[in-house]
């Protein structure tokens, strides 16, 4: 007898139903077992029992609920007698952790936890598809498939039948939901439906898992320092916060070695360490490359970084931090609040190159700073001060001890028709002890010296900013700056009794036209008086494209000798720098920073970049010139230690580069190259390519590279890499050259 309609019932319960078609309808209980004790509830269109097999049959849109589990399909029959369970028709069996399988054919037993399924087919995290001719499920637990068929691939919209990009296909497999792993035996990888991997035993973690102990995709190559190589990754959860890769590597020519990479991850911090040793050049080589971060409260906050190798030769061979001239190594605690910030530190170095001397590259510790802005008072200024302090340490070369504040105060203010200003004053005091000045980088014509000095900078600038609306033609602004600066004027005389350890890079732009001080740090101080001045233009349209620029120049009331020669801040008059930025579009971008000498409007610099394009299509260029190269200065030694006096002759050289590089996409596929040559030599510095091609499951990279310079002595390099990527699988490599 058939009833339409929704039932629930409970497979311990007594149901008494009004009505006698009603009641004559069995509850679902199967007589017997402590899984068919677990009450079910089930709703479907129809029911109907056969008294004489005591068998109960649902139809319609079935769904029954126990153990956790639940079963969807079109017919359900029930077997009261020995608890067995048939279902038919679009199948689906969801665990309560939410994996799905779903089936033509499907029969149950022991309260839905075991089953025997035709036509499986499974949907698993990061739209991974499993599909099995056959398979049968214990306890809910395991699965055991036959002829598999595993892919994360999309199938072929106008081609369903089409092979999706690559699939494995395995004579069986076990799939563990309890432990989250996945065995195929006798199984090959497809690509495009062409066999190109065969292996007997394969593991794959499900796609569900983020972390899984096991092996990872080998990586198998060439490359001219280590031979043929083969390296086979193995992965090791040690616990909820904490893993360890190990990677052996065998190369025909160095090795064996062993890389291992720790992570662990804390309530307040984390580390990681990278540590590695083996055979190479017929030597033990190793290296470690160690960080990690600790929030010891909400203010401060302790690091540490930690590198280290036994020689450039190791980290090149085994490409783990290739043509690396120095490795950093410090540790630190550093505290923040609002507006302050302090921080000491201790930090040294290992020189890898032929010219970079270990005993000549410095240890400094302690390097103690601390800096702070006040929030604004009643006329709107602001106090800020920094300060720092350091020890710095050469076994050849000079020792440094400096400390130094800088206090500041600044206020901004109206005028007259629009005129906005702010007017600042700033201090600078320095105390200094060394010895072995007359070593690099200094090369004094002292040995040791103790000196301090202050400076005190006043500074009021002045902007006039005038804006006029054109309508559909945007707005646009014309703004005159200057600025008066006054201090006194310390010249050089004290420069030979000061080490220089922050102030040999200078480069005068507009970047740091209205500066108090050019040099970048305080170890060398322009003073005297001096009067700013730019112009600033800007148009700004409504399609978003715009056209900014600046001409400015300085004119100082005293000549002296506080820059170096050609740096453009010798005479009472400097020269003009500036800068022009057209986007006219959203699709072509000029940046342009020029430095030109004030009486012969000769070039001193240029830096300019371009790019032009869109997501299809992109080309980017950049040109860099200076007419003098400031780092010869840190190596180099100079009559008497005035730098600003006689700079060495290599001061003078000149730099010229020009740098290219273009993107092309094209649906799946990415062609990208660079380049950078020194004009100046005639010579490239580096050329790279690389091609890929990507979809929703796979990507495959050619990436090349030369490099022309020397380093280490050596002749250039060139390296090629062949990468797949396969999702949920992981990636596998092809270095040569």
């Amino acid at each position: 007898m058939t009833r339409t309609g929704k039932f629930l019932l409970l497979l311990t319960a007594t149901t008494s139903l009004a009505g006698v078609a009603m009641a004559q309808q069995p509850p679902l209980t199967p007589e017997s077992g402590p899984a068919q004790k677990a009450p079910v509830s089930f709703s479907a269109d129809a029911v109907a029992y056969d008294k004489t097999g005591n068998i109960v049959t649902a139809t319609g849109h079935v769904r029954a609920i126990q153990n956790g589990q639940t079963l969807y399909a079109d017919k359900v029959t029930l077997d009261r007698t020995t608890g067995q369970v048939t279902a038919d028709g679009h199948v689906v069996l969801i665990q309560p952790g939410g994996n799905t399988v779903y089936a033509e054919h499907a029969v149950l037993s022991k309260g839905m936890k075991d089953a025997v399924m035709q036509g499986v087919a499974a949907r698993l995290g990061n739209n991974v598809r499993l599909i099995a001719n056959g398979g049968e499920r214990y306890n809910g637990q395991i699965d055991e498939l036959t002829k598999v068929v595993y892919s994360a691939c999309n199938l072929c919209k106008t081609n369903p039948r089409a092979a999706p990009t690559w699939q494995i296909k395995a004579n069986s497999a076990t799939r563990d939901l309890q432990h989250k792993m996945i065995e195929f035996r006798g199984a090959r990888m497809e690509f495009e439906g062409v066999p190109v991997f065969y292996a007997p035993y394969l593991t794959e973690a499900d796609p569900s898992v983020k972390r899984q102990s096991g092996l990872l995709i080998p990586d198998i190559g060439s490359t001219s320092r280590l031979g043929f190589f083969f390296t086979v990754p193995y992965y090791l959860v040690l616990d909820d916060s904490s893993d360890l890769t190990l990677t052996p590597i065998i190369g025909s020519k160095q090795g064996p070695a062993l890389r291992t990479e720790y992570r662990r991850a804390f309530n307040q911090g984390e580390l990681n360490v990278v540590a590695s040793g083996g055979q190479d050049r017929g030597h033990f080589g190793n290296a470690v490359f160690a960080n990690g971060t600790f929030d010891l409260n909400q203010d401060w906050r302790a690091g540490f970084q930690y590198d280290r190798a036994s020689s450039a030769h190791y980290l090149d061979d085994f490409t783990l931090l290739p043509n690396a001239s120095f490795l950093t190594s410090n540790a630190y605690l550093e505290g923040f609040s609002p507006g302050a910030y302090a921080r000491i530190d201790a930090e040294t170095f290992q020189g890898l190159v032929a010219s970079v001397d270990q005993s000549e590259l410095p240890i400094v510790a302690p390097y103690g700073q601390y800096h702070f802005v006040s929030g604004q008072d009643s006329l709107g200024g602001q106090f800020s001060v920094d300060s720092n302090v350091f020890n710095v340490y050469r076994k050849v070369g000079t020792n440094t001890v400096r400390a130094a504040v800088e206090p500041g105060y600044s206020v901004p203010f109206l005028l007259p028709a629009g005129i906005v200003g702010t007017a600042r004053v700033q201090g600078i005091g320095a105390s200094y002890e060394t010895d072995k000045m007359s070593e690099q980088p200094n090369y004094s014509s002292l040995d040791s010296t103790s000196t301090g000095r202050a400076q005190v900078y006043g500074a009021v600038m002045l902007r006039w900013p005038w804006m006029r609306t054109a309508g559909g033609l945007g707005a646009q602004l014309i703004e005159p700056e200057v600025q008066l600066v006054a201090s006194p004027n310390v010249g050089i005389s004290q420069n030979p009794r000061i080490p220089n350890e922050d102030s040999l890079d200078l480069e005068y732009s507009d970047m740091n036209l209205f500066d108090l001080n050019r040099y970048p740090g305080i170890d060398r101080l322009e003073g005297g008086e001096r009067v700013d001045y730019a112009l600033h233009t800007a148009w700004y349209l409504p399609s978003g494209a715009s056209v900014d620029g600046l001409v400015g120049q300085s004119y100082r009331f005293h000549k002296d000798y506080d820059y170096l020669p050609d740096s453009g801040l010798t005479g009472n008059t400097s020269d003009i720098v500036g800068h022009l930025v057209v986007t006219p579009v959203p699709w072509f971008n000029v940046a342009y920073r020029t430095r030109l000498a004030h009486s012969s409007f000769g070039v001193r610099m240029i830096d300019t970049t371009a790019t032009v394009g869109t997501h299809a299509l992109s080309v980017s260029g950049g040109y860099l010139f200076t007419n003098t190269n400031p780092y010869v200065l840190y190596d180099t030694a100079t009559p008497q230690g005035q730098v600003t006096l006689a700079p060495p002759s290599d001061y003078f050289q000149q730099r010229r580069e020009f740098t290219a590089s273009m993107v092309a996409n094209d649906g799946p596929w990415t062609l990208s190259g660079g380049m950078q040559r020194n004009l100046q030599t005639g010579e490239f510095d580096n050329i790279d390519a690389s091609v890929g091609w990507q979809n929703d499951c796979f990507g495959a990279n050619l990436i090349f590279n030369k490099r022309y310079t020397s380093y280490n002595l050596d002749d250039g390099d060139t390296s090629v890499l062949l990468q797949f990527t396969f999702k949920t699988l992981g990636n596998v490599g092809f270095s040569a050259l």
